[in-house]
């Protein structure tokens, strides 16, 4: 099964971000080694700042072969700053990895109320 991509429109371009394993072992390698998973866990939590989300849009967009980190940067500033971001960020997290999409909206179900609690029966 191949990895989607996630797009996201700016101006007149639109942008396809893929987290391939190319991606992944790029920010790996700008990361000084430290595993995807505890960078993902960084993106998510928005622990990882300004400079993670660009090293991702780096690694992933382009389909996933990547763009240089100043091309990034002029791209970011052009679209009104990281946060126009994020929502592909998160796109290409559930391209990649369906059953963490799948986890974070089970969290986000059991925090609102929705998951995990039953109906009164018909007519109770």
């Amino acid at each position: 099964m191949m990895i989607s991509v996630a797009t996201l429109k700016v101006g007149k371009k639109t942008h396809k971000m893929k987290l391939s394993t190319r991606c992944l072992a790029r920010l790996e390698i700008e990361h000084d080694g430290k595993p995807f998973d505890i960078l993902l866990g960084q993106i998510l939590t928005g622990e990882g700042g300004v400079n993670l989300v660009i090293s991702f849009l780096a690694a992933g967009l382009n389909e996933g072969k990547g763009m240089e980190r100043d091309e990034v940067f002029d791209l970011v500033d052009s679209a009104g700053g990281y946060r126009s971001f994020i929502p592909l960020i998160s796109e290409a997290i559930g391209c990649a990895f369906p059953h963490i999409k799948d986890a974070i909206e089970a969290d986000a179900s059991a925090e609102d109320g929705t998951k995990g609690k039953s109906t009164p029966p018909a007519g109770a």
